[in-house]
């Protein structure tokens, strides 16, 4: 084993654990996100506005971390191939949190008006699955710094089966946003569309951070 694999191997386990670090912080940012959703639709205005705010914090907090990981994989001490991968994982791990942030802020713009419980009862379960999903990346990500591939490559699969979950349950959102938006304020038509797509969109990107777990298990020698 030559001395640069032996070093590069080091530092992509010590950048995993940070990674690790940053998927905990995206993991509270689902957490909250979906406590959110479930707050509007108990009508709870004022827990969801605490719940706005932690979301808020620990998204900032996650970029916070992504930008010292950055920094970190800027040394130049891991193979081209290897840092790649890695920036991929922390890029789209991002864009979990931003999804979840986005359909909370717009809960906080819909509080003028109410979204059909129907609605939100299929984006509750939506933003579970989105939960569950996110959950096992972080066990992924644990099991891939410790080496067990079969692992990881088997959490994967059912990261990819909660997606497909989420699209099935977007198609029924999808019908009964439209069914609202007959006789809904255009505003509050759009405001349903979007959070149903933010959902759905960080259940893609969920996804899309289980293929580059499955990528970097592969690449590994």
């Amino acid at each position: 084993m030559s001395t640069w694999f032996w070093v590069s191997r080091i530092r992509e386990k010590e950048t995993l654990t940070l990674y690790l670090e940053h998927a905990k912080l995206v993991l509270g940012v689902l957490e909250h996100a979906h406590r959110a959703l479930q707050a509007y639709m108990s009508s709870d205005k004022q827990t969801l506005e605490v719940e706005w705010r932690e979301v808020f914090r620990l998204e900032r907090e996650a970029d916070n971390v992504k930008r010292n990981i950055i920094m970190d994989l800027a040394s130049g001490l891991l193979h081209p191939v290897d840092r790649e991968e890695l920036i991929r994982l922390i890029l789209v791990s991002d864009d979990v949190a931003s999804r979840a942030k986005a359909w909370t802020r717009r809960l906080e713009l819909a509080v003028y008006d109410t979204i059909p419980h129907n609605v939100l009862e299929l984006l509750v379960k939506m933003s579970n699955s989105v939960l569950e999903a996110y959950k096992l990346i972080v066990e992924a990500t644990s099991k891939l710094a410790s080496g067990d591939k079969k692992g990881v490559l088997e959490l994967c699969n059912r990261i990819e089966s909660y997606e497909e979950e989420v699209d099935d349950l977007r198609v029924n959102a999808l019908k009964e946003v439209y069914k609202y938006c007959d006789s809904a304020k255009t505003s509050m038509c759009i405001l349903a569309k979007e959070i149903v797509d933010l959902v759905e969109e960080a259940s893609d990107k969920c996804e899309d951070v289980a293929d580059v777990l499955r990528s970097i298990t592969l690449l590994r020698v």
